[in-house]
């Protein structure tokens, strides 16, 4: 007999030995298929009894396992496709980012900026709303004076220098929105900084669910950047 062949039947021997152990313990056997992913390969016959309930009756083994495998490639095929949807929207965002940049660096003077941002932000960022106000000169409507009063319910604001986004109380809103403060019902808050704070923008919308608490802020963070160095830029 060849050494092949005694090898197989003392394999085959070593299996029925361990089974029979194991006094058909499932988590023993299952743990021994783990380790032994070639069994039904060497043990082809067992196939075609071994039977696998599911939802619509009964399969066979590989029958199930090859409609598992279909339902994670759907799995894959829909994360990939996600991750294609995510790359056209970044797509889109650092198109419009570079627009908003250089529209920002044909800027002439404060009031410049200030219709540029109007005008780009509602247009290309889809906000409904758009309020500058920045802190130096007299109390105008996008200029504030460093001593308002109003600016001290956003100290958290200064303090954190990251966006705030969801709904603001009433003097917030009707400070920064005035009289389109009945129709804005979602916000999102962004500090305007250089080496000293600068003022706020303020984007609203009509939409509950546009600017909420949970959202991701690292975009409209950008947007801070820009205008806070154009504005340092038209101030010097």
């Amino acid at each position: 007999m060849g050494s092949d062949v005694k090898k197989e039947l003392n394999s085959d021997k070593e299996d029925e030995s361990i089974i029979a152990d194991a006094m058909m313990d499932e988590s023993i056997i299952a743990k021994y298929l783990a380790s032994h992913p070639d069994f039904f390969q060497r043990h082809t016959d067992l196939l075609a009894n071994i039977q696998v309930p599911h939802e619509a009756g009964t399969s066979s083994l590989i029958e199930r396992q090859v409609a598992i495998l279909r339902e994670k490639s759907r799995d894959l095929e829909e994360q990939l496709n996600g991750l294609i949807r995510t790359a056209r929207g970044n797509e889109q965002i650092v198109t419009r980012l570079q627009r908003f940049t250089l529209e920002l660096m044909r800027a002439d003077g404060i009031d410049d900026v200030i219709g540029t941002c109007q005008e780009v932000l509602r247009e290309d960022f889809n906000a409904d709303f758009v309020t500058l106000k920045i802190i130096g000169g007299d109390d105008t409507l996008h200029f504030v004076e460093p001593t308002n009063k109003n600016l001290k319910s956003f100290s958290n604001l200064f303090k954190t220098k990251r966006p705030i986004c969801g709904r603001l109380n009433e003097e917030q809103q009707a400070f920064l929105f005035e009289k389109n403060t009945d129709r804005v019902n979602s916000t999102a808050l962004v500090p305007l900084f250089s080496t000293e704070k600068l003022g706020i923008l303020a984007l609203g919308s009509e939409d509950e669910s546009r600017f909420h608490p949970g959202m991701g802020t690292v975009f409209i963070s950008h947007l801070g950047e820009l205008i806070s160095t154009s504005i340092t830029y038209h101030n010097k």
